[in-house]
């Protein structure tokens, strides 16, 4: 499995890539710039490790408590972590929902005992306002979120398949040298 350092590496060397892909399949700067932040930033702080004290975790900083019970939910490197799609979405759920679970509250307190009238309806009508309006770009930053994450545990998957391949074969020529003591023969 690659260090921290190197899946950052990976992410800033693949993340021009995925701008330009998105650039040439779009023809839109907004929808290229969306997939370059939301790419670098699931490389960076949203990918797999979040379940485990990784450079990802300690990059939030003040609030990567937000991530402690989400290092319970699973092992590391599980399908809901790591996979493809499931591993992105999980988080995103989980970050939703946690915000909700902090910000609602939050919300109400600050409605009731501030006499500060939040206007729930006309914010949630807006909020679906802007994302149909900009569906687009919305679809384009998941895509980017989840590119990011994949870039990560693309290159988990390929170290781990070359570690095995090269134990593989450092078994079998020890196995086969002239060399090797036999345990069979007492020596």
């Amino acid at each position: 499995m690659p260090s921290g350092r190197t899946h950052d590496r990976i992410t800033w060397a693949t993340a021009p890539a995925a701008v330009v892909a998105a650039w040439a399949l779009t023809g839109s700067l907004r929808i290229a710039a969306t997939v370059g932040v939301s790419y670098v930033f699931a490389g960076l702080m949203f990918g797999g490790d979040l379940d485990i004290h990784s450079i990802q975790y300690r990059r939030w900083g003040p609030l990567r408590w937000l991530w402690l019970p989400y290092r319970r939910l699973g092992t590391h490197r599980s399908w809901f972590t790591h996979g493809p799609i499931a591993g992105t979405l999980g988080r995103l759920v989980y970050l939703g929902i946690a915000l909700a679970c902090l910000g609602l509250p939050l919300a109400f307190v600050l409605e009731d005992w501030g006499d500060v009238p939040l206007h729930w309806r006309a914010h949630l009508l807006a909020a679906f306002s802007w994302g149909s309006a900009h569906w687009p770009v919305l679809v384009w930053g998941l895509l980017g979120l989840e590119l990011g994450a994949m870039s990560h545990s693309l290159s988990d998957w390929m170290g781990s398949a070359c570690r095995r391949l090269l134990r593989a074969r450092r078994r079998r020529r020890q196995g086969a040298s002239p060399y090797r003591i036999s345990a069979a023969r007492g020596r």
